[in-house]
């Protein structure tokens, strides 16, 4: 799926970003091959731009804080 994603693990949340709105069917088959995959990890989709992220509610590094 991407060659560029972040490192994930259970209980952290994938953001995945699309610059063009996406079928819903698409989206529910992405998200579960990521679920498949990677147990215990959401999947949040945002459109309008493009690109992967995370999001771990627990992180405490300074960068998480902005």
């Amino acid at each position: 799926m991407c060659s560029n994603v972040p490192m994930v693990r259970a209980g952290d949340t994938l953001v995945l970003c699309f610059e063009k709105p996406q079928r819903d069917d698409d989206l529910k088959r992405i998200a579960d091959e990521v679920t498949a995959v990677l147990p215990g990890v959401k999947v949040a989709v945002v459109e309008g731009v493009s690109g992967v992220a995370v999001y771990r509610a627990d992180d405490q590094t300074p960068d998480a804080k902005m």
